[in-house]
């Protein structure tokens, strides 16, 4: 039977992190609904040291599907090397950690989900994977050309704005592209891939478009990724909840209906939508068992974090003026 992996990276501290195990409740109540745990080859999650106990807790939960906790630490010390606060930003810090999948995956393909993602159709690791190749959902460039300029820049490429690219998150990459991505950047800038992005923390770079690019200029995404085909379900629902508004006319009935397209949604965790509410919206369309759990609000962490933002966007500023990208 064809399997395909997983990875997840978790936090439960931090200014949205609170309720990712009651998150992590619905991704998985999802997956049992719409799949079974033999699609999976393994699910890892990577979760910082200091939770690690933590989560191996909540995670017994999940135990039906071949869930690894990973201790961050173990394979991430070099983050120690940025040890001012603004340096390390969380969304960068699960990007990386979501490239260096090949650590721990074995398999070609492996999806990768956050939190806040979960199914909305069935599906098989064959479903995903047609002929060889990930399915793949398109996003014109144009419509984060942040994104794919930061990454043009730090790959010294075209950003190529007139094309499509990759969407967010839940989304299947390949072990043999990334693995490639990071062998590019290690030749370029001859350090390890993961300190160049690190060390780029002020630019908006982004996993995604650094390997989709990167894939392009190898000649190999028509290897390894291929858009759906008239009749093939998309890997994204044609919409999910991306701002707090969008809750209150977001259509779950649509999303769920056998004739909808879409295998997954989101409700993006930072839009502090409560998880009671989330949980009474999707409830209908699959059972879904939230574990007790504690959450962790620290006001001081949340004022650290606030203030690295606007460290980062005040050193955005100068990197936009200079044009540079740190080797």
């Amino acid at each position: 039977m064809a399997q395909i992996s997983a990875i997840l990276p978790i936090k439960t501290r931090g200014r949205h992190y609170a309720d990712n195990i009651g998150r992590c409740d619905i991704l998985f109540s999802s997956l049992r609904h719409f799949t079974t745990p033999e699609t999976f080859h393994r699910i890892v999650l990577v979760v910082p040291h200091e939770e690690v106990d933590e989560v191996k807790g909540y995670a017994k939960a999940w135990a039906d599907f071949p869930v690894e906790v990973i201790d961050e630490s173990l394979y991430m010390g070099i983050f120690a090397e940025f040890s001012q606060r603004h340096q390390i930003r969380n969304w960068h810090r699960q990007q990386i950690i979501k490239l260096n999948a090949p650590e721990w995956i074995e398999t070609e393909y492996f999806l990768v989900f956050d939190p806040d993602c979960f199914a909305t159709h069935h599906f098989t690791a064959d479903t995903l994977i047609r002929n060889g190749r990930a399915l793949t959902h398109r996003q014109p460039r144009r419509a984060e050309p942040r994104f794919w300029e930061a990454s043009a820049k730090l790959l010294n490429v075209d950003p190529g704005l007139d094309g499509d690219g990759l969407w967010w998150t839940p989304t299947i990459l390949s072990r043999t592209l990334c693995l490639s991505l990071h062998h590019n950047l290690e030749k370029q800038y001859g350090t390890d891939w993961r300190r160049t992005l690190l060390a780029n923390y002020a630019i908006d770079w982004t996993e995604y478009t650094l390997y989709w690019l990167n894939a392009e200029r190898e000649g190999l995404l028509d290897e390894f990724h291929a858009f759906p085909q008239p009749g093939q379900r998309t890997l994204h629902a044609s919409e999910s909840v991306w701002f707090a508004n969008d809750m209150k006319e977001w259509s779950a009935a649509q999303h769920f209906a056998e004739d909808s397209d879409g295998l997954f949604a989101v409700v993006q965790s930072n839009t502090h939508i409560p998880l009671d509410e989330v949980v009474k919206k999707l409830s209908p369309y699959f059972p879904i068992k939230v574990q007790p759990y504690e959450r962790h609000f620290d006001a001081k962490l949340k004022s650290a974090e606030l203030y690295s933002a606007v460290v980062r966007r005040g050193l955005k500023m100068l990197n936009k003026l200079r044009g540079s990208v740190a080797a």
